[in-house]
């Protein structure tokens, strides 16, 4: 069975029954699908450990049952259960969702970068994680810098500011937004500079001193899981951006 649609069928069976055991979800999910088979236990115990290190999931059900192979939704998983928090628990499917917000204009560098702090975040490694994520922001406000130049050349604007910002991480975020803001922007466009660019700004300051010089920031779960679902719609922004700017007029 494909392990995404096997995933997708066991949060369901979690998300019905927050304290149960292994063979019990095994049992719901053979009931629910027609294409689970006997073999697919193997992966199906995978999803569930993966579940069991990732904080979703921890051992035991109640008092009378505390050890495995008895389990129970934990806080954190709970949580993550609502407004698609989830997604930042399954690097596919969260790879997926990036290259669908960039529509397939992200470069392969900003992939296998969100991949690898993803896979961090994931390991526990939260600060590594943002260290890792704060490089991709930092690649895609260098994109949308570069196609400010591209366009301001084009329109005869004065486009030093931002060519300078190029080589200083903390203050790129600035000279792209003043930038941006100075083209009539569709409005959901227009709407949101402040926010998504600020965003990314953050991003990058968070793994910077005010020298501008790498270090490591100060993180939690909570808070990296935050930056990763943000990070999506700050992508999905700033490509829309870039579209606009290569085709207008």
């Amino acid at each position: 069975m494909n392990r995404s649609a096997l995933r997708d069928l066991v949060i369901d069976v979690l998300r019905k029954t927050p304290q149960t055991h292994f063979r019990a979800v095994e049992n719901e999910v053979r009931r629910l699908s027609e294409e689970y088979e006997k073999r697919d236990v193997l992966l199906l115990n995978e999803i569930l450990w993966e579940l069991l290190l990732q904080g979703i999931l921890a051992p035991g059900k109640n008092s009378l049952n505390p050890d495995l192979p008895f389990v129970h939704v934990t806080e954190y998983g709970a949580r993550s259960f609502d407004g698609g928090a989830l997604v930042a628990h399954d690097p596919d499917r969260y790879i997926e969702r990036l290259i669908a917000a960039t529509q397939e204009g992200a470069p392969s560098l900003l992939i296998e970068s969100a991949r690898v702090a993803l896979e961090s975040f994931l390991d526990g490694r939260h600060a590594s994680a943002l260290v890792l994520l704060s490089h991709a922001a930092e690649h895609v406000l260098h994109d949308l810098a570069t196609a400010l130049i591209r366009r301001g050349r084009e329109a005869d604007h004065g486009t030093k500011r931002l060519e300078a910002a190029l080589s200083e991480p903390r203050k790129l975020g600035a000279s792209v937004r003043r930038s941006l803001s100075g083209y009539r922007l569709p409005e959901p466009l227009a709407r949101d500079i402040d926010s998504q660019i600020g965003g990314l700004a953050t991003l990058v300051d968070a793994a910077r001193s005010k020298r501008g010089l790498p270090r490591i920031p100060s993180a939690d779960r909570d808070t990296s899981r935050a930056r990763f679902l943000l990070f999506l719609d700050q992508c999905r922004f700033a490509y829309d951006a870039m579209r606009w700017l290569e085709g207008s007029p």
